[in-house]
């Protein structure tokens, strides 16, 4: 028949197993051991190394108030600290345990006791196999214990607890030579108490293995909470320095991770507030406007973000390698928001709009700013068309293509560029109307395929030149393929250079200005192999003869 009521129990062959609950490694011993003197209460710790044949002999003495009951010492989860570190610290009782598997000499005295005691587990004693022998000793209240890390050198042992007590709150010496420290939030640039711990905010992306919370020296590497600002590229993030702070609690035995209870989870909220605390208290922040509205249901009031957008520069194909200064301007009453514009439109409004007005006053669409006041109230640049008229023939080229389309380059009478700013606090909308010389109509697959899917409205004049429309056409539909397979990017941009520059002739200047592009620039591969002191006339025949003379240079003038 089977029972009603069961209760959770721990097998008595558990402690067979405790030599594999632990890996054993210096730093998690050296770790451990640290924690307890702490809790010890004492004031320093002092830790002698010498070299062993089988490794490094470490022996770590501690002026705390020592161990009333050996038994404590070594019973697995039995910790035997008082209430008060029990309800701030939640030990386990399993600290010496790191030293399960090693030969270990352990003495100590009871600030409370006369004389002292001690004891050695032989490193097959752990698993409750056999009996200890406790010895009775004279010594001073404290602690010390003697172990074997085999394989070890006494500058490994010496790196390691470097590492250790970095973050420590008591001085640890090594050979009489104290351990150097830091204070885990000495580089944030705010503080704020909670629930006995500390929270510090640091400007910048903390990286996989950066540590994020301090508990009393044993660093973890849970991220906690983090918030990007919206512009700027700017990112905080939370670091913990533990004190006693009941409810949190550390996964055991290794302790390198939260367990994940409620005490965490107010913990991250505590994490994420305090870092819109540190943005308040700054007094600007470039937050997006969600994230202001969380500040806000977390009882920390900010101002809206500061009202400066960057200066609109048109898209180009290959986002990635813009080539213009990043310039950031007030927003202010004449400020216009241009709304965001595929490569071919873009480039052919900032062409026309070059020397207008309207040019200083466009900036860069903000749509996580979306929200605030200040920005709601931007004037809206949209709706932008080119009007192509060329003979009986017109043209409307718009975002969704070229009505009707453009089936070859077309040389016009006229552009004219036409947009709306609209200003949504007043609900009035304006058309404007600017002249253009020059728009483009690239295919759905142009981004990829060269030139051959761009199509150019022109109108003929000195300021549009060859040269100025072959940057125009780079920029409109050049971006390079990261194909495995594909050229390098050096080699698409030269083999792409060439055909620009052979179209922009053959569209502003004709057909044998073309064919004369194509020469110059396989030409210019191979100038090398002519020398410097020599002239070179080219004359081609119909058909294939090509007649090559080499002359000397003439002198100049």
């Amino acid at each position: 028949m089977n029972p009603t009521v069961i209760r959770p129990s721990v097998s008595p062959k558990t402690i067979t197993k405790v030599t594999r609950l632990f890996n054993g490694t210096i730093g998690d011993i050296l770790g451990e051991l640290l924690q307890n003197s702490r809790r010890a209460g004492a004031s320093r710790i002092d830790i002698a190394c010498c070299a062993d044949q089988d490794g490094a002999r470490l022996t770590l003495v501690d002026d705390g108030t020592g161990v009333a009951d050996p038994q404590t010492m070594i019973a697995l989860g039995d910790s035997g600290w008082s209430q008060h570190i029990h309800e701030a610290e939640d030990p386990a009782g399993m600290g010496v345990f790191s030293l399960a598997g090693k030969g270990t000499r352990i003495s100590s005295r009871h600030a409370n006791a006369d004389t002292g005691w001690s004891v050695h587990v032989p490193a097959d004693g752990w698993t409750g196999g056999q009996d200890i022998t406790v010895v009775p000793l004279a010594r001073p209240v404290g602690t010390t214990i003697t172990f074997l890390v085999p394989g070890v050198s006494e500058q490994t042992a010496e790196r390691i607890l470097r590492e250790v007590a970095k973050f420590y709150p008591l001085p640890v010496f090594f050979n009489g030579t104290e351990i150097p420290r830091e204070d885990f939030l000495a580089k944030a640039i705010y503080i704020a108490d909670w629930n006995g711990s500390q929270i510090g905010v640091f400007e910048g992306r903390e990286y996989q293995q950066d540590p994020t919370t301090n508990f009393h020296g044993m660093v973890l590497t849970r991220k906690l909470a983090s918030v990007s600002e919206s512009l700027g590229g700017k990112t905080y993030h939370a670091r913990l320095d533990i004190g006693a702070t009941p409810g949190l609690a550390l996964v055991l035995p290794a302790r390198k991770e939260f367990v994940e209870n409620t005490a965490f989870a107010a913990l991250q909220t505590a994490c994420k507030r305090t870092i819109y605390a540190a943005l308040a208290h700054r007094g600007q922040h470039r937050l997006s406007f969600e994230n202001w509205k969380e500040a806000r249901d977390l009882g920390v009031a900010l101002p809206e973000a500061h009202p400066c957008l960057p200066r609109w520069h048109a898209a180009i194909a290959e986002s990635d390698n813009v080539n213009v200064e990043y310039e950031e301007v007030a927003a202010g009453a004449d400020t216009i928001l241009v709304a965001d514009l595929e490569p071919d439109i873009a480039q052919g409004l900032e062409r026309a709009l070059r020397e207008h007005p309207l040019r200083p006053h466009l900036v860069e669409n903000h749509p996580a700013y979306a929200g605030y006041g200040w920005y709601d109230a931007l004037h809206q640049l949209g709706n932008v068309r080119f009007y192509v008229a060329a003979g009986e023939q017109g043209h409307v080229i718009a975002e969704n293509g070229s009505f009707p389309p453009l089936d070859d380059h077309v040389r016009a009478e006229t552009i004219e560029l036409r947009f709306c700013v609209f200003h949504r606090a007043s609900e009035t909308q304006r058309e404007e109307r600017i002249p253009a010389d020059v728009a483009f109509v690239v295919g759905e697959d142009g981004w990829y395929s060269g030139v051959d899917q761009i199509r150019i409205a022109f109108v003929p004049g000195p300021a549009l030149t060859p040269e100025t429309l072959v940057d125009l056409i780079e920029n409109v539909c050049f971006c390079a393929s990261d194909d495995s397979e594909a050229d390098s990017w050096d080699t698409q941009h030269e083999h792409f250079l060439r055909d620009a520059r052979e179209l922009a002739a053959r569209v502003l200047l004709g057909e044998d200005e073309a064919i004369a592009a194509r020469i110059r620039d396989t030409l210019a591969s191979i100038l090398w192999v002519i020398p410097k002191d020599r002239q070179v006339t080219i004359t081609v025949a119909p058909g294939t003869a090509i007649n090559i003379q080499l002359s000397a240079c003439q002198p100049a003038g």
